[in-house]
């Protein structure tokens, strides 16, 4: 079945929430559980690589957080309102899969930049830096994707700078922007944290539910749900 909507927003921006309440209005949602082999040769040949998202998606109407937010475009080139080309700040694949899925809606869910910045580096990027001998080949695997795309691939271009706040700040707020720019007023939802129930379901034609909006994978939960790095077995680099 062709997905109906496409997640634009980084992760620790309410991302499991939204896949959550997105069952709830019955649409079935995919936050990554992922065939490592197609995101690495979409990665790896974005002008070239075969049509595989079907094996990825086949199954669902909704896909959430990373790797699918950074699948867009093949070479990040897009043309402006007056013809010209313009390279994008961080996307080498900025809309291949809103292009794939033409009819797909897109939320962006966001938050503020300083305090996304503040729970990636104290999440996401430990779990990232985590190389401890415990980690099954599959997570390993996983991880490895992940270092190399995240971000559209910044934090593998300035390794140095994954844990400077003002950096992060940057990547997310032009991808914000980006995303805002690109999408279709029609197409997009920005979806604020702590936003509720009304606007998606406003934005879907969907009642809204009897029931408080999902809250969950705060960042005081996240090492509950993936192993816990000490800092021992974190690398700075």
């Amino acid at each position: 079945m062709p997905l109906e909507i496409i997640g634009a927003g980084y992760g620790r921006t309410a991302t499991l929430s939204l896949c959550i309440a997105l069952e709830k209005l019955g649409v079935l949602a995919r936050s990554p559980d992922l065939d490592v082999g197609v995101w690495q040769r979409a990665f790896d040949n974005p002008e070239t690589h075969e049509d595989e998202w079907e094996k990825v998606y086949g199954n669902y109407r909704a896909a959430i957080d990373w790797p699918t937010c950074e699948f867009y475009k093949g070479n990040g080139i897009l043309q402006d309102e007056r013809g010209l080309k313009c390279k994008l700040f961080n996307a080498p694949f900025f809309l291949e899969l809103s292009e794939r899925y033409p009819d797909a809606k897109v939320i962006l869910t966001t938050r503020s930049a300083e305090s996304w910045a503040e729970s990636f580096t104290t999440t996401i990027q430990r779990a990232l830096d985590y190389d401890a001998d415990d980690l099954s080949p599959r997570r390993i695997e996983i991880r490895d994707l992940n270092r190399r795309l995240m971000l559209g691939g910044a934090l593998e271009r300035e390794p140095v700078k994954k844990y400077d706040n003002k950096y992060l700040c940057e990547v997310f707020n032009n991808r914000v922007e980006e995303v805002k720019r690109i999408i279709p007023a029609d197409r997009l939802l920005v979806l604020e944290m702590g936003d509720g129930w009304e606007p998606l379901c406003q934005f879907l034609g969907k009642e809204v539910p009897d029931e408080p909006y999902p809250h969950t994978n705060a960042k005081e939960k996240f090492f509950e749900m993936y192993p816990c790095p000490s800092s021992d077995n974190l690398t700075t680099i």
